[in-house]
């Protein structure tokens, strides 16, 4: 496993004291993977009145490596019961961003710490644990408690659990009324219905119709013995709350149906046609494409024999032939999807019309793109080896040069629009 306990890791405050022998052996212990090691080192820091904030912090992270969601996320409401803010700060910042986030798991909001780096970014993560006190009360809330800075970025992901949530960061950015990078409208109206409802009907593109229903719904029978609203297989189905492919199926016929929700023990599950969108050789490939600004920008291309691809079950890593297609994408989309993809990639990011979100998708055999999920809070980050993939840390630098430069722009225009006037441009009274 590839990951940063990256709530700690990264420059400190400068006014801070150095790491304690348990925060410096739990970091030792997360470098090598060893969580266990970590998370025992963690617990002693977290009975020390200095180390407490840090170690809880870091708990949230160790223990959802673990497998221990509930614990984890008790650990980080610890921490935000003593301090709202966390930091990552820089040694030369350019940019100072304030990250709105909501307490959750690794995906409840975007990586943002990975995307933009400590070498010219400071980032002071807000957590929003409590949006009704933001709504009744955004201006005054956070009042004297906040760092300094120069942006505001909302980067709590698309969820059912976090509508107040983007409902409240709205409001808190347009009380502080500063330059802000997304907004939690845009965000909410992403989600896979919302976001298969928005690219309705686009031009070259196929966006499959996603149908919530619930258990009760799917296991009602008509006459005929088929669901009472009659689906029409192959489907795809997951519950609602599903990322990451967990619990992701085909179901080809009603016996699948019933044998699924056996299994599944959820009550809400996204239903939507399967679009078969093999490529000519047989192969499924599933294109990973980052907007910034509305432009469509290549972060990777995972190939797989079976159509529920991810990058980590596609093992890219085995095949040298595959890390040379996806090569030929990251380092230039204009050659490596067809052009009535491309233009609806563009018209993709016209009409979602948020500043940063990732999208997967593929391509079908006749050029048309196929959209399978519209997300804010997809990771990017420039962690993979460079002996395997040695055009990847190039594609990750594009994408964060052109995130940096966008807030650069969005904070450059928003100080043009406050500016007070010149003397000389001010008139006087007749």
């Amino acid at each position: 496993m590839n990951t940063v306990v990256y709530s700690t890791l990264g420059p400190q405050d400068p006014a801070s004291q150095p790491l304690s022998p348990s925060l410096k052996h739990a970091l030792d212990c997360a470098g090598r993977e060893d969580w266990t090691s970590a998370y025992h080192a963690l617990q002693v820091a977290a009975a020390s009145p200095e180390d407490r904030l840090c170690a809880h912090y870091m708990l949230w992270e160790v223990c959802q490596i673990l497998g221990h969601p509930d614990v984890a996320l008790a650990n980080l409401h610890a921490a935000l019961q003593e301090s709202p803010v966390t930091s990552r700060f820089s040694p030369a910042p350019r940019r100072r961003i304030l990250a709105l986030a909501v307490p959750g798991d690794f995906q409840a909001n975007l990586p943002i710490n990975s995307l933009l780096t400590a070498a010219g970014t400071e980032i002071h993560t807000l957590w929003l644990s409590d949006p009704e006190a933001v709504l009744r009360d955004p201006a005054g809330v956070f009042a004297g408690r906040l760092p300094p800075f120069d942006c505001a970025f909302v980067s709590i992901a698309e969820d059912d659990r976090h509508v107040q949530a983007l409902r409240a960061a709205d409001s808190l950015v347009q009380a502080l009324n500063v330059p802000v990078i997304n907004s939690g409208a845009g965000i909410s109206a992403v989600s896979r219905a919302g976001a298969a409802r928005l690219l309705r009907d686009l031009p070259d593109a196929i966006v499959p119709s996603q149908t919530l229903m619930d258990r009760a719904e799917l296991a009602r029978r008509d006459t005929r013995g088929l669901t009472s609203k009659i689906l029409e297989f192959p489907v795809i189905i997951r519950p609602s709350r599903s990322h990451a492919g967990r619990d992701l199926v085909r179901l080809d016929s009603q016996a699948d149906l019933d044998t699924y929700l056996d299994r599944v023990g959820e009550d809400l599950f996204y239903v939507a046609p399967f679009i078969d969108y093999r490529s000519a050789d047989g192969l499924w490939r599933k294109y990973r494409v980052i907007f910034v600004g509305g432009r469509p920008m290549p972060y990777h291309l995972a190939i797989h024999s079976d159509w529920a691809i991810w990058y980590y079950n596609a093992r890219m890593d085995l095949d040298p032939w595959k890390r040379l297609e996806e090569a030929r994408f990251v380092r230039g989309i204009e050659a490596a999807i067809p052009s009535r993809a491309l233009n609806a990639l563009h018209a993709v990011g016209e009409r979602v019309g948020l500043d940063y979100f990732g999208a997967d998708c593929g391509v079908t055999q006749d050029g048309r793109l196929v959209i399978f999920e519209i997300e804010t809070g997809m990771l990017v980050h420039d962690w993979d080896s460079s002996e395997l993939y040695p055009y990847r840390a190039a594609c990750t630098q594009a994408i964060r040069q052109a995130t940096e430069t966008m807030i650069d722009a969005a904070v450059a225009s928003h100080r043009l629009l406050t500016m007070p006037p010149a003397p000389h441009e001010i008139e006087t009274a007749s």
